[in-house]
């Protein structure tokens, strides 16, 4: 199985969904859940996904079919947002969605090293669209009413996104701009785990004593976010999580921690 590095959350939940519906029941599926949370493992909804799995067998397939409506609910209450021109970062599909749909002016960047704002961008060329380098960014949000986003994941104080998402979300409290993250409450876990990627798709160069990482989430402390807009409405407040955690992911999680993954967040729910 081979890391998707250009799709957005929701549709590698989608495929996760598709894949894992197969295994429902059956003896291998803990196999099935450690390998897809090994590729994606800073991604909230997958361990949801995972987690239903575990707990409720073969009757997780209703569980999927709210994850499916979740998402279609993020995007009509998207619509009550009302901008002229907006920032955004990376690439979400939900968000990419809110976009075709509005006539807003939308200014992205290129999402380094996957380079999703690419991407994002050329969906996004029928209307009024600017891509500019990701450290330029900064330079247009005072021309901007608000900054919109996906999330990854989002924890008990924060979201996980793209790396870089953390100081945009600062810079935008810093000049007084709205700040709001697009995503369904299903995304919301109390932890994800956080694995270093290839260094060499940041320079591929041998050079001595020269040490390259490569990251492409970061952590977003819920006092820089202003509005969360889920399927059940547009919140300041984090969705909760109400669901039991099996014992099959947090023993996912822990050999996720052996392997050198970084842990953010706790099972003290």
């Amino acid at each position: 199985m081979r890391q998707d590095k250009i799709s957005g959350a929701r549709e590698i939940e989608n495929k996760f969904i598709r894949r894992i519906r197969k295994f429902l029941g059956k003896k291998n599926i803990f196999d099935e859940c450690l390998s897809f949370l090994s590729l994606y493992p800073s991604m909230g909804s997958i361990w949801n996904i995972a987690n239903f799995s575990f707990i409720y067998g073969e009757d997780a397939i209703k569980k999927f079919e709210l994850i499916e409506k979740a998402n279609e609910g993020v995007l009509k209450n998207s619509m009550k947002l009302n901008f002229s021109k907006i920032l955004t970062y990376s690439r979400s599909s939900t968000v990419e969605k809110f976009f075709l749909s509005k006539e807003a002016e939308v200014i992205c960047s290129e999402a380094r090293p996957g380079y999703e704002g690419r991407i994002l961008a050329k969906n996004l060329s029928g209307k009024k669209v600017t891509l500019v380098a990701d450290c330029a960014i900064y330079s247009f949000i005072k021309d901007v009413d608000a900054v919109i986003v996906g999330a990854d994941a989002i924890l008990d104080d924060g979201i996980v996104n793209k790396v870089g998402t953390h100081p945009l979300a600062v810079f935008a409290k810093m000049n007084k701009k709205p700040f709001y993250v697009l995503s369904s409450s299903y995304k919301r876990f109390p932890f994800i785990a956080i694995k270093e990627e290839n260094r060499e798709e940041i320079w591929k160069t041998n050079i001595k004593n020269l040490k390259i990482r490569n990251f492409y989430f970061d952590f977003t402390p819920s006092k820089f976010i202003s509005f969360f807009v889920t399927e059940k409405g547009i919140d300041k407040k984090i969705p909760e999580f109400r669901e039991e955690i099996s014992d099959e992911i947090i023993k996912i999680k822990e050999i996720l921690e052996k392997r050198k993954y970084f842990t953010l967040g706790s099972t003290d729910n």
